[in-house]
C-alpha cells in the first residue's frame, strides 16, 4: 500500500476540527472503496462538509489476501479518525455484489476482492478498528453517489431522480420521493450482451480500437486523440445510452451523470441527445458536482 492524496479537495467545502473525546453524532467517517483505492474523511454532518485535514486517498491492491485487504483499509479509515479524537459512526461505500446489512461479501469473477468472497467484511474492519460492528453501516457505492449528491452535490433536496456512474464499471441508482434505492441496471440484457458492457470505459477503449485500429490505455487517450474516430466513438456511446434509457420499465426524467467518463459528457451528448429525439423522449441531465466526494457524503447518510 502507497501513500495517497491529503487534505482538502478542490471544490469542496471543508471546515477544521476542535478536538473530541466523546461519542460525536454530528461527524461520522465516510469510506469510499473502489476496484484500486480507498477514500477516507470525516464529514461534518450539520454542514455537510468534509472536515479539513482528514482526507486521505490510498491505492489498495485488489488481489491481495484478505488480512492485507482489511488491515490496509482500517489503516487508512484511522488516519481519517485521527484528524479528531473520538468515536464515530463508519459510512462505507462498496461494490457489490454484497450483503450490505450484514457485511459479507459475494463479490467474484470481477477481478478484484476476490478472496473476500464469503467473508464478513463488517465485522473483520470492526476487530482491525476496534469498535463495535453496529457503528459501520455500508452500501451499494453507486447508491452512495447518489445520496451525497441529494445531500449537498448537484440535485439537492430533490426527490426524484436516477443516479448513473460512468466509469469502471456502470453504476445505478434510484430516487423516488426522496427514497434512495439501488438501480441494479448493469446487469440488464442490453444488444448483445448487458448494460455494462457497453456503458463503461472497456466499451469505449475496446469500440475505439476496432474503428482505428490504434490500442489506447484509457479514455482520456481517446479525448486527446481529437480525430474523428474520437467523434465516431463518443457518438455511438450516446446513442446507446439513449437506447438503453428508452428500454427501462420506468424512463427516468431527471438523470444525474457521474464517474470519470461524464466528464466528457460534451463529446457523448450529441449522440445522446439525437437518440432521446428518436425516441421521443425528453429526459434532463445534470452532472455531478462532487465527483469523488459524492460517494463519501453519501456513505454518512446510510
Amino acid at each position: 500500500m502507497t501513500s495517497g492524496n491529503q487534505g482538502e479537495i478542490p471544490g469542496t467545502n471543508s471546515k477544521p476540527l476542535e478536538k473530541l473525546n466523546t461519542l460525536n453524532h454530528s461527524v461520522a467517517v465516510g469510506a469510499d472503496i473502489g476496484g484500486s483505492h480507498i477514500t477516507t474523511a470525516l464529514i461534518d454532518l450539520e454542514n455537510r462538509a468534509l472536515i479539513a485535514g482528514s482526507y486521505y486517498r490510498t491505492h489498495i491492491d485488489a488481489n491481495g489476501s484478505a488480512e492485507d485487504i482489511i488491515r490496509n483499509w482500517a489503516e487508512v479509515i484511522r488516519k481519517s479518525m485521527a484528524a479528531a479524537t473520538g468515536t464515530y459512526k463508519i459510512g462505507i461505500a462498496m461494490p457489490g455484489p454484497f450483503d450490505y446489512e450484514k457485511g459479507i461479501s459475494f463479490i467474484t469473477g470481477l477481478h478484484k476482492y476476490e478472496s473476500l468472497y464469503g467473508l464478513n467484511v463488517k465485522d473483520l474492519l470492526a476487530v482491525a478498528l476496534q469498535i463495535q460492528p453496529q457503528h459501520i453501516k455500508m452500501a451499494n457505492d453507486a447508491s452512495c453517489f447518489l445520496r451525497g449528491e441529494l445531500f449537498g452535490g448537484a440535485v439537492k433536496g430533490e426527490l426524484n431522480v436516477t443516479g448513473l456512474t460512468l466509469g469502471t464499471g456502470f453504476g445505478s441508482a434510484i430516487a423516488e420521493n426522496g427514497i434512495v434505492r439501488d438501480g441494479s441496471y448493469f446487469d440488464l440484457p442490453f444488444l448483445e450482451a448487458r448494460a455494462e458492457d457497453y456503458f463503461c470505459s472497456r466499451w469505449l477503449v475496446k469500440r475505439y480500437h476496432e474503428l482505428s485500429g490504434r490500442q489506447v490505455a484509457n479514455v482520456k487517450e481517446i479525448t486527446l486523440s481529437s480525430d474523428i474516430y474520437t467523434t465516431t466513438v463518443f457518438h455511438e456511446f450516446g446513442i446507446n445510452l439513449a437506447l438503453f434509457l428508452s428500454t427501462l420499465d420506468k424512463v427516468p426524467e431527471r438523470v444525474l451523470l457521474g464517474g470519470n467518463i461524464a466528464q466528457t459528457y460534451q463529446l457523448f451528448n450529441p449522440g445522446l441527445q439525437e437518440g432521446l429525439n428518436e425516441k421521443g423522449l425528453n429526459i434532463s441531465f445534470v452532472l455531478s458536482t462532487l465527483d469523488e466526494n459524492a460517494a463519501l457524503l453519501g456513505a454518512v447518510t446510510i
